[in-house]
């Protein structure tokens, strides 16, 4: 996450921020959780360059073909990423004047919704 100030957004991590500020209104606490998912997608970005570079199957200590380390790592990562945005409560598009409490009030809504119409989670 490079930009400062007034710079235009650069990274994955930058611009979701951006994005998320002008799609949301976050609460002050939940700052922290938008700047870790921007981290994360900033590390995944990085990652994935990675990986393009040294390909899927790299050389072991002692000459045998591997995995490449960077695949788990990756897959890590991205359960951190989900992990985050669900703490966020962000789902989809809703308006910026939705906070994340009430996105959360409206999701338990739509869950009790599907529970009394016998299709838990929408199945």
């Amino acid at each position: 996450m490079a930009t400062q100030g007034n710079d235009p957004p650069t990274s994955a991590g930058d611009l979701f921020i951006a994005r998320m500020r002008e799609t949301y209104d976050f609460e002050p606490h939940e700052h922290a959780l938008l700047l870790a998912a921007a981290s994360t997608l900033d590390e995944i970005g990085s990652m994935e360059q990675a990986l393009a570079t040294s390909g899927p199957v790299i050389k072991g200590s002692t000459g045998q073909d591997r995995v490449n380390p960077l695949i788990g790592a990756l897959s890590n990562h991205r359960l951190t990423l989900l992990r985050v945005l669900r703490q966020l409560n962000i789902e989809g598009e809703a308006p910026a004047q939705q906070t994340p409490a009430q996105r959360a009030a409206s999701a338990k809504a739509r869950d009790a919704a599907n529970a009394r119409w016998g299709n838990a989670r929408g199945a």
